[in-house]
């Protein structure tokens, strides 16, 4: 039950989870004269080394995973302080061969559309939906979803402390289609950020303006659907439904040479990675595995 629930959280890093989106905007101090940010870019890669992928016990051969994600994004005011948010996400998973009846990549492909309310250059409240195909191959009404997160985000203590609370809808999910969203990020000063946010929780410490180190954890993956197979079995994983986790512990560090931009590498341990075909009762896991995580981050 514990990693069923892991990997619903998981499945929000791809279906639009504000949490993530969310933080990075919770700049401290802002004011009504800041500039709001308009376009982002962000591209990630991922390696989680190979470990044995196990059912009921047995092991059917070793994996690997490796991710590999890009977003853009691009506000456009409609009335000060809203703002419509358009943009395109691709995500990508590939695993190595075995001879488990498991896809060898899911990916998605999406549209990003949203109306985003700003205080200042932060993010107050929004609801964003993410129309495409969440896919192992191919593309059709099967593997189409449009996954939606609404927030609102509240200062607690003005510079020190902000609450989060939303919602995610996404139909594709295995269980619980419908989930609630809540977090807090607590600054108690300059240096110091405890940030307790789906998919990223982490504690990180800026000994300057351009440079942090942090610990914390990942959940990465997503909700799809599988490609027919008339020769998979059991049948009842012919394009199927799968929920696919990561469940990562980490530390790294982040450089941001300028306000705009910024560079993550991470590295930790993959806990467990898992393919839950919720719907079919049947799930694969793999045994806990190193990985390293690159991320490049700019805004204007």
């Amino acid at each position: 039950m514990k990693f069923a629930v892991l990997s619903l959280l998981a499945s929000l890093s791809v279906t639009g989870t504000a949490l993530a989106a969310t933080e990075p905007e919770l700049s401290a101090g802002s004011s009504s004269e800041e500039k709001v940010s308009t376009d982002w870019v962000e591209t990630e890669s991922s390696y989680v080394f190979e470990s044995n992928l196990v059912h009921g016990g047995v092991s059917f051969g070793e994996q690997y995973s490796f991710q590999s994600r890009f977003e853009y994004e691009h506000r456009f005011l409609i009335k000060d302080p809203i703002y419509l948010r358009l943009g395109l996400a691709y995500n990508r998973f590939d695993f190595g061969h075995t001879v488990a009846p498991v896809p060898v990549h899911l990916q998605s492909m999406a549209a990003i559309i949203g109306i985003d309310y700003m205080h200042g250059s932060d993010l107050a409240a929004f609801i964003w939906v993410k129309p495409g195909f969440y896919t192992e191959e191919h593309i059709g009404i099967a593997s189409f979803d449009a996954p939606i997160t609404l927030g609102r985000a509240f200062t607690l203590q003005p510079d020190h402390l902000y609450l989060f609370v939303g919602a995610n809808a996404d139909f594709l999910r295995g269980d619980y289609p419908v989930l609630p969203l809540a977090g807090l990020v607590w600054r108690p000063n300059d240096q110091w950020e405890v940030s307790a946010l789906v998919p990223e929780p982490r504690v990180t410490y800026r000994p300057s303006k351009s440079f942090g180190v942090y610990a914390g954890g990942e959940l990465a993956g997503g909700s799809f659907r599988t490609d027919h197979d008339q020769t998979i079995l059991p049948r009842k994983l012919d394009g199927a439904q799968v929920d696919y986790s990561e469940y990562r512990a980490n530390a790294g560090f982040v450089y941001s040479p300028c306000q705009n931009f910024s560079i993550d590498l991470a590295g930790g341990y993959a806990i467990q990675r898992q393919f839950a075909f919720t719907r079919a009762d049947y799930y694969f896991r793999s045994d806990p595995a190193p990985f390293l995580r690159l991320e490049f981050r700019a805004k204007f």
